[in-house]
């Protein structure tokens, strides 16, 4: 016999949305490279998988341009962002993708994924694995170096808007 649970109907898409927006996350600037360019994305589904070795994940809609590129070039960066770069995270975000970087001063080592000089904590990643799932794009990466340059307070992301930690509490 079918339990309650199995039978019930699924959550809508804006339910779902909904339940996950309540959760809250930090807000980061995933970036990489396509063909020589610099290419980034606003991701708030991000988090550490492993201490060793230093794994995180990053989970991409599948309509995300850095999908094909992180795949294709192997490394990809997450710019954890500060708590006064909403604006920074709506740009990545919304502005066409030729535009993201315009006006954004970024660095990147051999080899490494472009760093965005506004964030306070870098990391460089190379690609571990890549898996779908639904309409999302799962990538595994390792961790290979880690910059920080401040101590600034992380940029928050609940119920559809962005929060400092002094405005949670």
């Amino acid at each position: 016999m079918a339990s309650q649970l199995t039978t019930a109907p699924a959550p809508t898409p804006t339910e779902w949305r909904a339940a996950m927006g309540y959760f809250p996350t930090g807000v980061t600037v995933v970036t990489t490279w396509r063909r020589g360019a610099p290419l980034g994305s606003t991701v708030s589904a991000f988090c550490s998988v492993s201490l060793e070795p230093p794994l995180l994940l990053i989970c991409l809609d599948r309509s995300n341009p850095c999908c094909s590129p992180v795949a294709e070039c192997g490394v990809f960066g997450v710019n954890i962002l500060a708590d006064d770069s909403g604006d920074l995270a709506r740009r990545f975000a919304v502005a066409p993708e030729l535009e993201r970087f315009e006006g954004q001063p970024f660095g990147s080592l051999e080899g490494g994924a472009p760093q965005l000089h506004a964030a306070p904590i870098f990391i460089d990643c190379v690609v571990e694995t890549t898996s779908l799932a639904g309409d999302h794009f799962i990538v595994v990466g390792r961790g290979v170096r880690i910059e920080r340059t401040s101590a600034a307070q992380p940029l928050l992301y609940h119920a559809g808007r962005f929060l400092r930690f002094d405005s949670c509490g």
